[in-house]
């Protein structure tokens, strides 16, 4: 049976000649794996430069509950990006958060509201002006309360510790070395403040920005099986100011 469905590209591997297996984190059946016959060929009415990293897609596929591989009868791009792919620090941060939902996201079961979050997100990168140096960590802060873990508590004066393992703020330093100080504690909970409009407010320097990112991804290795290291994040460190 056929069905529509937006989807949000996270992976592509070549298969045999000409074909891909594509990673899709579709709106209405979740993370799904599609293979796509002959779109690397030379004929290919869909060519295989329309796969790009976290491309939201229009689609119709066919949709087995028995799960394995699904088929892609048509595809299409649904939004094109328009300033992403010309911004380094824009393709740096898309790169990073690629990498980021190709670990996080792991169910084959739908989630439109993780998905609206997801592909909101995206446009609103795509659609920013001036400086978004801190659009990555906003972004992986919200996506945890999508995904189950997102900090809980406040920081107050009494409380200014964030234990990475218990994911909430403290008021003794824990027994083991998962957490952060109040510094970066304080910057997480302007963080959870914050908004899309509001998050370029918040004051951080290239240092404290990347020890509270380095942070933030060992509470990803935390909560998330199998999560591992993010390769992306060094060159994402490199091009963001």
């Amino acid at each position: 049976m056929l069905h529509k469905t937006s989807g949000i590209i996270l992976h592509t591997q070549k298969y045999l000649d000409t074909s891909l297996i594509v990673k899709i984190f579709t709106k209405n059946f979740g993370l799904q794996s599609y293979i796509i016959n002959g779109v690397r060929s030379k004929k290919s009415k869909t060519p295989a430069s329309l796969f790009q990293p976290l491309a939201i897609m229009d689609m119709q596929v066919s949709h087995s509950h028995k799960g394995g591989l699904q088929r892609i009868t048509e595809i299409n791009n649904n939004t094109p990006y328009y300033t992403i792919p010309y911004n380094i620090a824009k393709t740096s941060i898309l790169l990073f958060l690629n990498e980021i939902l190709y670990k996080a996201i792991k169910e084959a079961h739908p989630d439109e509201d993780l998905f609206e979050f997801i592909k909101n997100s995206l446009l609103v990168l795509d659609l920013q002006t001036g400086n978004c140096s801190n659009f990555h960590i906003y972004f992986i802060i919200q996506l945890s309360k999508y995904i189950g873990f997102y900090p809980h508590g406040k920081f107050i004066s009494n409380a200014s510790l964030f234990n990475l393992q218990e994911g909430s703020f403290t008021i003794n330093e824990p027994s083991h070395l998962y957490f952060i100080n109040s510094e970066q504690s304080l910057l997480l909970h302007r963080f959870m403040n914050a908004t899309y409009p509001t998050i370029q407010q918040i004051k951080i320097n290239k240092t404290d920005r990347k020890n509270l990112l380095q942070s933030l991804l060992v509470y990803y290795q935390l909560h998330i099986a199998g999560f591992g290291e993010i390769k992306s994040f060094e060159i994402l460190e490199e091009v963001i100011a």
